[in-house]
């Protein structure tokens, strides 16, 4: 609903309306269900406008207790257990060590309100949809980067994309709370601004775990036409994928987030996807050339630690693999145990010196690399030399892009 003395009245809220957003309304207007709307659409001059909505309320229709616990487990399925930690810690919510707990505890805390959505919807901006999956690094120029350096600023590039509906809608409300039983393609659910613009896109997928406790589901084996079969028990989770992509003005960066198996054909869609989306704002052909030089990145992290003075202590980022090349030829170094460094190998950690000066370095562009960012426990991270980013571990948005930060450090 409206608050304030000043949207007591029907026509004052219509006044209050048009003021936030900016422009008039036809001749219906009305408030259904705490959401304001007008019909026929908002005009402007001759043409018809979009429905928008105003900023604060869109996307607000609150989840019910048993849609909050839905969303609630789904999240506890797919992060890794310190994150969960923190938001019970954060609540003063009993913790529990395993994931069974978590979801007991979480429901207790809902039922009795000291978990409310407005908790979740923060905790959920931080955690759900970062680490485990694609991302993709591009450099703004400066004239690109200016219209979203304040939130009035991109706010007014947003309604004038005519996407206001999607402005700081909340994303743990029961109209962006989605788990269908099949997949769906990604939808644009949400806009949110702080300190840097983010798109929030959302979908439904279904995978199929198996556990000890599905092992008293499997069937006897069948003979069928001659043939024994044996059948198996999976159980199939409902959970919500989430792709977003998020430019940073002050740093001049933006990076867009793919969950979809990147061999799919389900991730060329999520690009597309976010692409149509994002050109509404901003054109990204103008900035689509200016990706992440990933070759670079991955030669001098390489070299950078390589060259590294062993003091004793454990190196905050690991190269556990990294494959340069020439246009005639290629070499790799690389650690045989997957949660290693080569440079743990003193053979091969001198030959690899013999690459010192600028005139050698710069001979080589690297073709993939895996590092792990041991320093902060983020696990492992893959770089191909198509400007492809994968991150192995699940995390928070701080971890990612301080992941992104050392990348970007090391192009140049």
């Amino acid at each position: 609903a409206l608050h304030g003395p000043d949207v007591s009245t029907s026509g004052q809220r219509r006044l209050f309306f048009e003021r936030e957003i900016g422009q008039p309304f036809g001749s219906h207007f009305g408030v259904h269900d705490g959401r304001c709307y007008c019909s026929p659409r908002p005009r402007v001059g001759n043409r018809l406008e979009q429905p928008v909505y105003a900023p604060w309320m869109a996307g607000t229709a609150a989840l019910d207790t048993q849609g909050l616990k839905e969303l609630a487990h789904n999240i506890v399925r797919s992060q890794t257990n310190r994150y969960i930690k923190e938001l019970l810690r954060e609540h003063g919510i009993a913790i529990g060590s395993t994931k069974a707990d978590f979801e007991r505890n979480l429901d207790a805390a809902i039922d009795d309100g000291s978990l409310t959505a407005a908790h979740v919807e923060a905790w959920l901006r931080e955690v759900e949809g970062w680490g485990n999956q694609h991302v993709y690094v591009y450099r703004l120029s400066r004239d690109h980067a200016a219209p979203f350096r304040t939130e009035a600023a991109a706010h007014a590039v947003i309604r004038s994309a005519r996407l206001g509906s999607f402005w700081q809608r909340a994303t743990a409300s029961s109209e962006s709370l989605g788990f269908p039983g099949d997949d769906q393609k990604l939808e644009l659910v949400s806009i949110t601004y702080d300190d840097s613009l983010r798109f929030h896109w959302h979908n439904g997928t279904t995978y199929w775990t198996r556990t000890a406790e599905e092992v008293p589901y499997d069937k006897q084996t069948e003979t069928i036409n001659g043939f024994d079969y044996q059948f198996r028990a999976y159980r199939g989770r409902v959970a919500r994928e989430v792709m977003r992509f998020e430019i940073r003005p002050r740093q001049r960066l933006a990076a867009l987030f793919v969950p979809k198996a990147i061999n799919s054909a389900a991730h060329q869609v999520a690009v597309t996807t976010a692409k149509n989306d994002i050109a509404k704002v901003l054109a990204f052909s103008a900035f689509e050339h200016k990706i992440l030089k990933t070759a670079k990145v991955i030669r001098n992290l390489d070299q950078a630690l390589a060259l590294a003075i062993d003091d004793g202590t454990e190196p905050a980022i690991q190269a556990q693999s990294t494959r340069l090349q020439d246009d005639f030829a290629s070499i790799e170094f690389a650690a045989r145990a997957t949660e290693g460094s080569y440079r743990n190998s003193d053979a091969v950690q001198s030959v690899r010196r013999t690459i010192v000066t600028d005139a050698q370095v710069d001979a080589f562009a690297g073709a993939t690399g895996t590092f792990r960012f041991v320093g902060r426990g983020l696990g492992r991270v893959q770089l191909s030399d198509d400007g492809r980013i994968r991150l192995w571990s699940t995390m928070q948005a701080d971890d990612v892009w301080h992941i992104i930060g050392e990348l970007v450090k090391h192009e140049t």
